[in-house]
C-alpha cells in the first residue's frame, strides 16, 4: 500500500489485489517523531487502480501516549501498518460492559459501558427485525445485571411476549391533560366560534378536576356534563363530541374509578421486563400513554431502562424534553431516519447507532459514507463511549443462554429500591477517560483516547394552547349508566383493535367509523337518552347499582339547576355581589341578580338574564361582571 496524497486530514492510498482494506478499519502511519492513526472512510476501484481514503483520527508518541489529532500531517514516506481492532477497543472506557455486536469483517466483539443508556442512547432504524434484535440483546443483558427494563411496543414486535394492553390491563385517568387532548384532537373540524364555547365548558371541568383528590374525572361524569350542555345549547358539535365520548366509554379507554388506572403502578413493578403493547392505538393517543407511563416510572424508586420507539405522530418536543436525562428513568429512543425531531435527539444523545437508511440522508452527512456501505444487519455506532470514532458492527442475536421466560417472567431479579436523588449516582455515571492513554507497545502503533462528545442543547417546548376562563355549568341531567354503544373509538384505536382485545363491534359500526357529520341516527340516539325516564333526576338513580361505582372515588361534577331547592338566601358580602345588581355575561348577555343563596358549601347567584331567563351561577368559576 502506498500513499498517493495527503490533504488536510485525509490520506489517499493505492493498494494491490493482495491487500484488502475494509471501511472503518484503522491504519497506523509511523514516523520518527510522531505517529498517526487513521480510519478508512472511502474505498474505490477502477480499471487500473484500487484506492482508499483514510481520515486522520489520533496521534501517538514513541511511548504510546495517544491524544487527539493535532492538525499536523505525516510524511509521505512514513511506514504503514494495519491495526487490529482489539488494540483500539482496549482503550474504550468500560466498567460494566454491554455487548453491541461484532466489528464488521472481524471476530471481535464491541463492548460499550452500561452508562451508554444513561445519556439517551438513540437508535435510528427502519426495519422491525433490526429493532427487535438490538432491544432483545440489550434487555437480556440488563436482566443479567439485575436491572429493570420497560419496552413500549408500537409495531407488535414483541407480540409473542406477555404484555400490558390499554383497556384490558389498565385504563387512563381523565385528567386535565387528557381533557386538553380530547379538545385538541377530537374537535379539529369544529369552527372557531363553537370551539371557543366548548373550550369554556372544558375549562370549567378542568377547574373542577383540580379540586379533586386524585385530580381525575370519571368518564361517565364527563359525558353527563356534555349531555347537559347539549340539552341547554342544542349545539350539534356537542352532540358529536358526546358521540365520541361514548365510543371512548365503550372501548374502556378512560377510568371510572381510581383503581382502574392506579393498577398500572403495581403491574409496572412486576417482573424483570415489562412490555406495553400500543400497536393498535393511534399516534396522538400513544403520545399521551407514553407520557403517562413515564410519569408512573418516575415515581418508582428503581433504576429503570425505558425503550421507546418514537415517530412523527406519537411524540413532540415536549415529550422528548420530559424523557431526556432523567435521573433514574433512562430512556433509549428508537426512531426512523426521517424523524422530524432527529436533530433534537442527536443533540442530547451522547451515543448513537445508525442502521442503513432507506433513502440518502442529509441530516447525518458525517456518516453518509458509512451508511451507504452498510450490509443488512450492520450498523454504525458512534459517540462519547467510542471516543467519537464511528465503528461498523454486525448486529446478530447474541447467544446469552436466556429464555424469554427468564427475562419476561414474574421473578424479580432487579434491585429493589434506591434513594431518590436529583443526580445520577457516581456508580451510575459515565466513566470519564483521561486524556492520555498508553498504546500497546508490542504493536508499536496504536490509537485513540478522547474525542469531544456530541454537544447538548436544550429542546424548547411548544407553546400550550390558550385557555378561556372557566364558565358556569348548566342544569344537570343524568345519563342512564346502562346505555349501550355499538361503535369502537374513532381516532383512538385502529380497525383491528376490537378483535385483539375482545371489544365487540357490529358490522354496522365499521361503516360508521369515518363519519364526521352528525347523522339523523346520532340525533335520535341523543334525544332518546335525554328523554329516558331514569335520567330525569339524579335522585331517581341508585348509584350503587352501577358497576365499579365507589362513593369516594366517583365524584359528580356540580351543575346547578334553578328549579330545584335553592336553600337559604344569604347576603353577598363574601363574594362581592349584592341582590339587585346588574351584571353582564359574555354568553348570556345582561341580567339582574335576583337573590344570593347557599347551595351546600357553595355561594351562588340566581340571575335573570334578558335573553335566556334565569340561571344559577357560581361566581368563583363564572365570568360575569358588574355593570
Amino acid at each position: 500500500m502506498d500513499i498517493i496524497e495527503i490533504r488536510n486530514n485525509l490520506v489517499k492510498f493505492s493498494y494491490g489485489e493482495e491487500e484488502s482494506p475494509q471501511l472503518g478499519q484503522f491504519i497506523a502511519l509511523t514516523t520518527n517523531n510522531k505517529s498517526y492513526v487513521a480510519q478508512y472512510v472511502n474505498l474505490k476501484a477502477d480499471s487500473l487502480n484500487n484506492f482508499a481514503v483514510a481520515r486522520l483520527m489520533f496521534t501517538f508518541t514513541k511511548d504510546g501516549v495517544v491524544s487527539e489529532y493535532d492538525g499536523s500531517i505525516p510524511s509521505a514516506a512514513c511506514s504503514l501498518v494495519n491495526l487490529a481492532p482489539e488494540e483500539l477497543l482496549d482503550l474504550l472506557p468500560i466498567e460494566t460492559p454491554i455487548k453491541m455486536g461484532k466489528i464488521a469483517g472481524q471476530n471481535t466483539m464491541l463492548n460499550i459501558d452500561i452508562s451508554v443508556f444513561e445519556h439517551n442512547f438513540t437508535i435510528f432504524s427502519h426495519y422491525d427485525n433490526e429493532k427487535n434484535m438490538v432491544i432483545s440483546n440489550l434487555v437480556r443483558q440488563l436482566f443479567r445485571l439485575k436491572e429493570k427494563s420497560v419496552i413500549i411496543d408500537i409495531d407488535g414486535i414483541y407480540s409473542e411476549y406477555k404484555s400490558l394492553k390499554l383497556a384490558k390491563d389498565f385504563k387512563l385517568p381523565l385528567t386535565v391533560d387528557m381533557i386538553d387532548y380530547i379538545f385538541e384532537y377530537d374537535l379539529k373540524e369544529v369552527d372557531k366560534t363553537t370551539k371557543a364555547i366548548i373550550q369554556d365548558i372544558f375549562s370549567a371541568v378542568c377547574q373542577y378536576i383540580k379540586t379533586l383528590k386524585d385530580q381525575f374525572l370519571p368518564i361517565d361524569s364527563f359525558i353527563e356534563v356534555v349531555t347537559a350542555q347539549y340539552k341547554e345549547t342544542q349545539m350539534p358539535e356537542l352532540a358529536l363530541l358526546k358521540n365520541k365520548l361514548l365510543k371512548y366509554q365503550e372501548a374502556g379507554i378512560f377510568a371510572n374509578s381510581s383503581d382502574e388506572f392506579s393498577i398500572i403502578n403495581e403491574k409496572l413493578n412486576e417482573g424483570n421486563c415489562t412490555v406495553i403493547d400500543l400497536k393498535n392505538i393511534n399516534g396522538e393517543l400513544q403520545k399521551e400513554i407514553i407520557t403517562h407511563i413515564h410519569s408512573k416510572l418516575e415515581a418508582i424508586d428503581k433504576y429503570i431502562y425505558f425503550f421507546v420507539p418514537v415517530n412523527n405522530e406519537n411524540s413532540d418536543k415536549k415529550l422528548i424534553k420530559k424523557m431526556i436525562n432523567n435521573n433514574h428513568v433512562f430512556t433509549t429512543f428508537i426512531a426512523p431516519h426521517n424523524y422530524k425531531y432527529a436533530s433534537e435527539l442527536k443533540d442530547h444523545a451522547q451515543d448513537i447507532m445508525f442502521f442503513a437508511p432507506q433513502d440518502i440522508q442529509h441530516d447525518f452527512a458525517a456518516y453518509n459514507t458509512f451508511l451507504n456501505k452498510l450490509n443488512p444487519q450492520e450498523a454504525v455506532i458512534c459517540g462519547g463511549l467510542t471516543q467519537g470514532v464511528p465503528l461498523i458492527i454486525s448486529v446478530e442475536n447474541l447467544d446469552l443462554d436466556l429464555t424469554k421466560e427468564d427475562v419476561f417472567g414474574d421473578v424479580q431479579m432487579f434491585f429493589p429500591a434506591i434513594e431518590k436523588k436529583t443526580n445520577v449516582p457516581e456508580s451510575k455515571k459515565t466513566p470519564i477517560p483521561t486524556l492520555d492513554a498508553k498504546v500497546n507497545k508490542d504493536t508499536a502503533k496504536n490509537v485513540q483516547e478522547p474525542v469531544e462528545t456530541i454537544n447538548k442543547a436544550d429542546v424548547t417546548m411548544p407553546p400550550q394552547p390558550e385557555k378561556v376562563e372557566a364558565a358556569e355549568k348548566a342544569p344537570e341531567e343524568k345519563i342512564d349508566a346502562n346505555v349501550s354503544v355499538i361503535e369502537p373509538v374513532e381516532n383512538v384505536l385502529s380497525d383491528d383493535y376490537a378483535s385483539e382485545d375482545d371489544i365487540s363491534t357490529s358490522e354496522e359500526s365499521d361503516n360508521d367509523l369515518d363519519q364526521d357529520e352528525l347523522t339523523e341516527d346520532d340525533l335520535d340516539f341523543i334525544e332518546n337518552t335525554q328523554e329516558d325516564d331514569a335520567a330525569d333526576n339524579l335522585d331517581d338513580i341508585d348509584l350503587s347499582d352501577i358497576d365499579g361505582y365507589d362513593d369516594e372515588s366517583v365524584p359528580v361534577v356540580p351543575v346547578y339547576t334553578p328549579e330545584e331547592d335553592e336553600g337559604e338566601e344569604v347576603s353577598g358580602d363574601e363574594i362581592g355581589y349584592s341582590k339587585g345588581e346588574k351584571v353582564s355575561h359574555p354568553r348570556y348577555g345582561e341580567g339582574v341578580i335576583e337573590k344570593i343563596i347557599k347551595y351546600g358549601n357553595k355561594t351562588l347567584c340566581s340571575i335573570t338574564f334578558d335573553n335566556v331567563g334565569r340561571r344559577l351561577l357560581d361566581p368563583s368559576i363564572s365570568e360575569f361582571e358588574k355593570i
